[in-house]
C-alpha cells in the first residue's frame, strides 16, 4: 500500500467518519505508543473517540495497581485535573475512560458489555460511517455497529503476563469475521493473524515521530560516549545480564542511561535498577519526546536489550527509529523485526549476550558527521508525517469500498 492518493478531507472539513478507537493503555500513560499516534494522525480528517484501556491484564492487590483502578474511577466520573495531561488531545478528538471489570469471561460479559456501550453511547448515536479501530480484539460486540471495523495488532497480546490469553483468541476469532483489513506490525504478527483467520492483513512495522528526534540532533563533535536506552524498563522485556554487562563495560569509557518508567507489568523492576545504578548507570526519569530527543541528540548510540521470547518476537520497536532519527547508531538482541531492518540498513546492528557489550564499545568510536546525517536520513521514511497519510488513505479506501 502507497501514501500515493491525496487525502479527501481537511482540518475543518467534514469529518471523513466517526471513528471509535479502542486502546490498551491510557491516554496519559508515560510513553506514547503506536496507538497515541494513530488517534492524532486519524483525528486530522476524522472525528476521534478514544477509550482507554479495557484492562486485559487482570489487576493485583498491589499499590501501582490500586492506584491505576482509583485513577480510572476518578476519570470516568469527570474528573480529569487530578493531574497535568501527559499528552495534548488532537483538536476535536473525545478521551473516553469505561468503568469496566478487568475480567473478560462469559459471567462479566453482560455486564460490561452493558458498561461499555453506556460509555461509547455518543458514537453509536452518531452520524454513519461509524468505524472501529481497535487495538484490542476484546471489542464486546461494538463492530455490530460500525460500517468498517480494522483491527490494529501491535503485539502478540496473549503471551504478555497476566494478559487473559482465553479472551484475547476468542476476541480475534469473533473479528476475523468481521474485519474489514487487520494490520500487523511485525511478520510474527502477521503470521498470528493469518492463524486466527483474519483473509485482509496489512504489514506496517512502527515508524517514530522523527521529526522531533531530528530537530534535537547535535553535530558529531557535540556527542560524548553515552548510550540510552527509552521505553519501559520491566524484567519481562529486558536482559538484564546484558544491561549488567554494559554498565560494566561502559566503566570509565561512557555512560549508560535509561530513560522510561518502572513498569510493572511484567514484573517490578526496582532491585534490578537499584544493582544497575551501582554499576554506574543513570534512571532519567520519564521524559516528554522533546525532553527524550534533547538527550538522545547528544549520545552515541541507541539501545534494545530485549529478552528474546513469546512476547518481543512480535515486537516492532518504534524506538529503533527514534534512536536513528537521532544520529545514534542502533544495538539490539536478535528481534526478528530489528534482524530484518539491520539487513538493509548498517547502522543497526545484532548482536548476542556473549558479545553485545564488545559490539557497543566498538560503536562509542568518534564517527564524523556524515556519518550522523546518513544514520537520521535512514530514518526519514519512517515517520509519522507520511504513515499519517497512508493510514487516512487507507480508511477512506475502506469506507468507499463499503459504500
Amino acid at each position: 500500500m502507497t501514501a500515493s492518493v491525496p487525502e479527501q478531507a481537511r482540518l475543518g472539513d467534514v469529518p471523513v467518519a466517526n471513528v471509535l478507537m479502542l486502546g490498551t493503555a491510557e491516554w496519559d500513560s508515560p510513553i506514547a505508543t503506536n496507538q497515541h499516534y494513530v488517534a492524532r494522525e486519524l483525528a486530522r480528517t476524522s472525528k476521534v473517540t478514544f477509550v482507554e484501556s479495557l484492562g486485559l491484564r487482570r489487576p493485583k492487590l498491589r499499590r501501582d495497581d490500586v492506584v491505576r483502578m482509583a485513577s480510572r474511577v476518578r476519570r470516568a466520573l469527570g474528573d480529569r485535573e487530578e493531574a497535568p495531561a501527559q499528552r495534548p488531545r488532537p483538536a476535536g478528538a473525545e478521551i473516553v475512560s469505561p468503568l469496566v471489570l478487568p475480567v473478560h469471561r462469559t459471567p462479566t460479559f453482560p455486564i460490561n458489555r452493558a458498561l461499555l456501550r453506556r460509555a461509547t453511547s455518543d458514537w453509536l448515536a452518531s452520524p454513519r460511517p461509524r468505524v472501529l479501530w481497535t487495538f484490542t480484539p476484546v471489542t464486546y460486540g461494538l463492530e455490530a455497529s460500525a460500517d468498517v471495523v480494522i483491527y490494529h495488532c501491535v503485539d502478540l497480546l496473549a503471551t504478555f503476563p497476566g494478559v487473559d490469553g482465553v479472551a484475547v483468541g476468542r476476541g480475534e476469532r469473533s473479528l476475523s469475521s468481521r474485519t474489514a483489513v487487520a494490520i500487523a506490525t511485525s511478520k510474527a504478527v502477521q503470521d498470528h493473524l493469518a492463524d486466527a483467520g483474519f483473509p485482509r492483513i496489512e504489514l506496517l512495522p512502527n515508524v517514530a515521530d522523527v521529526s522531533v528526534f531530528t530537530a534535537a540532533s547535535r553535530p558529531a563533535g557535540e556527542r560524548r560516549p553515552a548510550v540510552l536506552f527509552s521505553g519501559n524498563l520491566t524484567v519481562y522485556k529486558l536482559d538484564m545480564r546484558i544491561l549488567e554487562s554494559i554498565a560494566t563495560a561502559l566503566r570509565g569509557r561512557g555512560e549508560l542511561l535509561l530513560a522510561g518508567p518502572l513498569a510493572a507489568g511484567g514484573g517490578s523492576f526496582d532491585a534490578e535498577l537499584r544493582r544497575l545504578e551501582e554499576l554506574g548507570a543513570r534512571h532519567l526519569g520519564v521524559l516528554t519526546p522533546a525532553q527524550l530527543a534533547e538527550v538522545a541528540g547528544t549520545c552515541a548510540a541507541g539501545l534494545i536489550p530485549y529478552e528474546i521470547n513469546d512476547y518481543t518476537l512480535g515486537v516492532s520497536p518504534l524506538k529503533c527509529f527514534e534512536y536513528l532519527s537521532s544520529g545514534l547508531a542502533v544495538l539490539s538482541t536478535g528481534l526478528p523485526s530489528v534482524t530484518e531492518l539491520a539487513r538493509a540498513n548498517s547502522h543497526v546492528t545484532v548482536a548476542g549476550g556473549d558479545d553485545f557489550a564488545a559490539r557497543l564499545v566498538d560503536l562509542l568510536q568518534p564517527v564524523t558527521d556524515t556519518v550522523v546525517t546518513d544514520r537520521m536520513a535512514s530514518a526519514a521514511e519512517h515517520g509519522w508525517e507520511g504513515r499519517g497519510v497512508l493510514l487516512r488513505t487507507l480508511l477512506e479506501t475502506e469506507l468507499a469500498r463499503r459504500r
